[in-house]
């Protein structure tokens, strides 16, 4: 079942507004009931101070009918003047009393002036009829407002929720994640940091689909050239006039071949490395050193190219095996492509305070400082080296090295030699 914030919160909030207005009802009520039963108790000492003022003329007046309001039941007596009546006992001192009458409990105003005393009294249960009549009066304007209040408060929640409702009607009906910006006008303030996170997702997002559509079209545009160069060798070698001449137009043939099989699995390398998860284990960086080392060396043979090795000491590092040795076997694919007939590429690993350094340095022309960044891009590859790579290499090493906690980068060489070094850093907590 789903749960509704705007449900919940109008729960909770129609809850908390009838609870309150319940307990400020009912504090309303007993206030209002205590203040007519005070009005009334004075309105009975108001009737006695009237009945003192001319106690013979008033006596003379009502001949000992005493005074009676039917609609409050008041009754009003004077003595000496009326004679007292037997739910009277003469002991009964001044002041409020509630007392027992034939007519049931009452409650009585005695006060004495002079040789005069005036008495009076009024029933109990029409008193609290017209406290509970009042009181209900008072309270009905507050009953009537916490419905209105709870529909005002369900509304304004409504409205406040709307510009949310509305975005996402405009993301659900939205084909496609390429398409105009969402509008997010109106948003409130409360959840404004959800929306920014939503809205920097959905950038990243974009800017991955970019990426992704980029890299479909190179890597089309990259099988499409060796394919075309590969069908034309093949009906060059089909109008070959003698076995000789067919196979020396084999040769560029297999060349081709070749290039675009490696350009498959270099595809394939990068697509593995962006899907899979890395498998951590601890790998010996001399087993690995010269695993890569015995790959490139009939490349580094054939181009007469000096390829060893410094290891200081004995090193382990917890990584992904097969993450590393993508990262240093396309390092040293592209650094025995790149370098000159003659030249050196050295693999150095060493232990340091801030973690494990591995670099790959090469005597080749190197890359200038501005263009540094982006020969990790796929598909990219500098015309002033030259070379035939495919350009992927250092891309799937960046990716690699992002999988496993590790930082990469290009420079130049420390012995101010022409050449190029990219280093790989992993942290101390993966090394042993």
């Amino acid at each position: 079942m789903k749960s509704s914030f705007q449900r919940r919160l109008l729960l909770h909030t129609g809850v908390a507004v009838v609870a309150l207005g319940v307990l400020a009802a009912a504090i309303q009520f007993v206030l209002a009931w205590r203040e007519l039963r005070e009005s009334q108790d004075d309105m009975l000492r108001q009737v006695a101070a009237l009945l003192l003022r001319h106690p013979g003329r008033e006596a003379a007046g009502t001949a000992g009918l005493g005074i009676e309001d039917h609609d409050a039941r008041i009754h009003a007596l004077m003595l000496p003047i009326d004679p007292r009546p037997p739910w009277l006992d003469a002991r009964v001192s001044e002041g409020m009393h509630s007392l027992e009458g034939p007519a049931g409990r009452m409650r009585v105003w005695i006060q004495r002036q002079g040789p005069y005393t005036a008495v009076v009294a009024q029933a109990t249960d029409a008193r609290d009829e017209l406290a509970w009549n009042g009181a209900l009066r008072a309270l009905l304007p507050s009953l009537l407002l916490v419905p209105l209040l709870i529909w005002l408060i369900g509304r304004g929640v409504r409205r406040g929720f709307a510009p949310v409702v509305r975005a996402a009607r405009q993301l659900e009906s939205s084909q496609s994640l390429q398409g105009a910006a969402l509008q997010w006008t109106g948003m409130p303030a409360e959840i404004q940091p959800f929306v920014d996170a939503i809205e920097g997702l959905l950038e990243r997002t974009r800017e991955l689909m970019r990426q992704q559509q980029r890299f479909v079209a190179d890597a089309a545009h990259e099988l499409r050239s060796p394919l075309t160069a590969l069908a034309l060798q093949a009906r060059n070698v089909r109008h070959a006039q003698s076995l000789d001449e067919a196979r020396l137009r084999l040769e560029p043939l297999e060349q081709g071949i070749e290039r675009a099989r490696k350009l498959s699995e270099q595809l394939l390398d990068l697509a593995r490395i962006e899907s899979a998860d890395a498998v951590e284990e601890w790998i010996d960086l001399g087993s690995l050193g010269r695993e890569l080392l015995a790959a490139g060396f009939p490349l580094a043979q054939r181009r007469g190219i000096d390829l060893g090795m410094e290891l200081p000491e004995a090193l382990q590092v917890r990584s992904s095996a097969q993450l590393l040795r993508a990262i240093l076997g396309n390092a040293i694919d592209n650094a025995l492509k790149y370098t000159p007939p003659g030249g050196e590429v050295t693999l150095r690993m060493e232990a340091l305070r801030e973690g494990v350094r591995c670099e790959v340095i090469d005597s080749g022309p190197g890359i200038a400082p501005n263009q540094r960044d982006d020969a990790f891009k796929p598909f990219l590859r500098l015309r002033e080296q030259g070379g035939e790579g495919t350009g992927l290499g250092l891309a799937i090493a960046r990716e690699a090295a992002l999988r496993i906690g590790a930082t990469i980068s290009l420079r130049e060489r420390d012995d101010q030699r022409s050449g190029l070094v990219l280093r790989l850093d992993l942290p101390a907590s993966r090394s042993a």
